[in-house]
């Protein structure tokens, strides 16, 4: 039914639409002195002319249908229809998918996007030396912590006079030994050498002074989750672009002992030697030897990747590679020694391909605020946004001192109703954000500042979209229409279910009398014969059966010998029910129409039938269901449309009708 009905509305788009205008938009009908706007019904005539090519009607004839129409949907709302909780449920379950387009695609700044492909051109070589803003137990968990501003003091003085040392000439390698708290990049070959870095790969803050820096600079520190940095620009060039490779990868974590890394280093020196020999299947060697379980499993494939994705050991062993084909000797990471093959490149993609992928990891990473702030700031504008600057100052302070997931936080703030700000007509209070950032309380930053500030944005977007929500119908005509048509869908589908169709579907006793009262109607071309043709194993189980059902009507009949020769899976007849026709059952056609001779079942030797001969009349309303109900629901929907007639006064103006081209 569900299906049926979902089909229904979404077809019946003639019977919808509501036009809202600036301009005059005269009424065309009234009922019960319910105006109709000329714009609504213009709009699905015209729309319906055009795209009815076979059944085109005449504008009076569209009028007609159109008054009906309006006529039943405000008989289901009398009815109360319109009230139901499945009515709402439905017409809500619509909307919210309607909606999704609407609210799911808030205006981006490309200049963000086209800024991060114009630096995706080039790559540029770092060291940097950090300082974490945790003492020396906590700094490997660093990015995991939060902070208050008065955290980040110390290690800000700390690194301005890492960067004083390092202006004064001392060698960046050496002052990065003795005061780097990123010990991956201190053991280095270099000390503090991060290598060739590319757009998208470093924390914002980070990667806008890299990029604006020049060579051989001494950055100022720049905050990051981590910490504060300071670095130095080595080179510039060009993006290599991508490269597609595999890999085997033989485990050896950087702590070993000289053992393990012997015998890592041994099983992977013997597992190269193989990849050297002719006909070797690199694929197979990766799948039965890599100890990257993830890639082994696809023979090593590693897909494609660029630079500043890969640790830099397996970077500049991968795009060291010249030639398809070219197989890397053993080359060592913290993760343990790899060889590396490669299988293809391609250069830099345009804008255009590589857009929507630099979308996506924008909206996925902390640039997300600047990306979606130009269109943020748009809906403030058309939603009446009005921020209150003193709740924002008092939060930044509490800030200040509490990290907003803390409960020294959350606690004293969850029941202030201080406004926060409005959107239209609705005010957002503070106790809403503290609900708001108990559900929702991840943040890709780690300052509580940051943080307070970035979920305010999350908060502002989700309550604008919100807002947005609300006036869907008042700011889009489109999805005011569609959402009209399904309204309106439902209740016609629904009255004239409860009107017609369950009626003529289910009240035997008046399709019973309709067939009496109208049995001329219907004749069939061809003669039929209705019954059973009835099977069975022998001469005598047949005769028994005709002396045992003799006195009984064909359907009793049928269910008797089904029900006293079928014991379990074993029977002793076989029996079909139909309205046949010459040449449908070859038994029928022997026995009624005297035409050829049926051919005896192996199983079931002899027949007989039970039924009897209609001819071209058929004998009740079960013999032309089909045809009857149809007729049915004709007159009911006849008898119904003369009483709403009846009951809505209806004012066509015509001079308005006549208007219309």
């Amino acid at each position: 039914m569900y299906m049926k009905k979902r089909a229904f509305i979404i077809g019946f788009t003639f019977f919808t639409f509501f036009a809202h205008s600036q301009v005059v938009d005269p009424i065309i009908m009234e009922i019960n002195g319910r105006a109709i706007p000329k714009s609504e019904f213009e709009y699905i005539y015209k729309k319906n002319s055009e795209e009815s090519i076979i059944d085109k009607k005449s504008l009076q004839e569209y009028l007609d249908l159109f008054k009906n129409f309006k006529m039943k949907v405000f008989e289901a709302q009398s009815q109360g229809l319109d009230t139901t909780v499945e009515f709402h449920r439905e017409l809500n379950e619509y909307r919210s998918q309607l909606a999704k387009p609407y609210l799911t695609s808030i205006a981006t700044d490309e200049a963000i996007v086209k800024k991060e492909y114009e630096r995706s051109k080039e790559v540029v070589e770092i060291s940097h030396i950090q300082i974490s803003m945790v003492n020396s137990e906590d700094k490997s968990d660093a990015a995991s912590k939060v902070f208050l501003p008065c955290d980040t003091l110390v290690a800000y003085k700390k690194a301005m006079q890492i960067r004083k040392r390092l202006l004064k000439g001392e060698d960046f390698a050496k002052v990065a030994v003795e005061t780097s708290e990123d010990e991956r990049s201190v053991a280095a070959d270099v000390p503090g050498y991060l290598g060739w870095i590319s757009a998208m790969n470093l924390p914002t803050d980070f990667e806008d002074a890299v990029y604006a820096a020049k060579i051989g600079q001494i950055s100022m520190p720049i905050r990051t989750n981590f910490g504060y940095h300071i670095f130095k620009v080595h080179a510039r060039k060009a993006s290599p672009g991508q490269i597609r490779a595999a890999h085997i990868m033989v485990a050896c974590p950087r702590d070993a002992d000289q053992q393990t890394v012997a015998l890592a280093q041994h099983k992977a020196d013997s597992l190269y030697l193989l990849t050297q020999n002719s006909g070797a299947d690199f694929a197979e060697l990766a799948k039965n030897n890599s100890e990257d379980t993830g890639s082994g499993a696809n023979g090593g494939d590693l897909s494609w990747f660029g630079y500043g994705v890969m640790v830099k050991e397996f970077q500049d062993a991968a795009f060291s590679l010249t030639s398809i084909g070219d197989i890397s000797i053993p080359t060592r990471s913290d993760f343990g020694f790899h060889i590396i093959k490669l299988l293809e490149t391609k250069p830099l993609e345009s804008y255009e391909d590589k857009k929507d992928e630099l979308l996506q990891r924008i909206e996925r990473s902390e640039r997300y605020t600047s990306l979606q702030g130009v269109g943020l700031e748009k809906l403030k504008q058309e939603n009446g946004f009005i921020l209150n600057q003193d709740a924002y100052k008092y939060l930044l302070s509490q800030a200040s001192i509490a990290h907003p997931l803390d409960s020294a936080f959350l606690v004293p703030l969850a029941e202030n109703k201080d406004v926060l700000f409005s959107t239209g007509d609705t005010k957002v209070n503070i106790s809403q954000f503290i609900s708001f950032l108990k559900e929702s309380s991840s943040s890709p930053y780690t300052l509580s500042t940051e943080v307070l500030n970035e979920r305010l944005f999350a908060f502002e977007r989700t309550s604008l979209l919100e807002e947005e929500d609300r006036q869907l119908e008042n700011k889009h005509s489109e999805f005011r229409n569609l959402m009209n048509e399904y309204r309106d869908g439902i209740l016609l589908f629904e009255i004239s279910n409860m009107e017609v169709w369950e009626k003529a579907g289910k009240d035997s006793e008046s399709l019973t009398n309709y067939f009496s009262a109208n049995k001329d109607k219907y004749s069939w071309e061809k003669a039929r014969y209705k019954g059973y043709v009835v099977n069975c194993k022998d001469k005598s189980t047949k005769n028994k059966m005709q002396k045992e059902i003799k006195k009984m009507s064909p359907n009793d009949a049928a269910q008797y010998l089904v029900q006293n020769y079928k014991v379990g899976e074993v029977s002793y007849l076989r029996i079909d029910k139909g309205l046949f026709v010459e040449g449908e059952n070859a038994f029928v056609d022997q026995a009624i129409f005297k035409k050829g001779k049926a051919q005896a079942l192996a199983d079931f030797p002899e027949y007989f039938l039970i039924g009897k001969f209609l001819g071209t009349t058929p004998e009740e309303y079960v013999d032309v269901r089909g045809l009857v109900i149809t007729d049915y629901q004709n007159e009911l929907e006849r008898q119904w449309l003369k009483s709403l007639n009846e009951k809505y006064t209806v004012k066509v103006f015509q001079e308005v009708v006549d208007s219309i081209n």
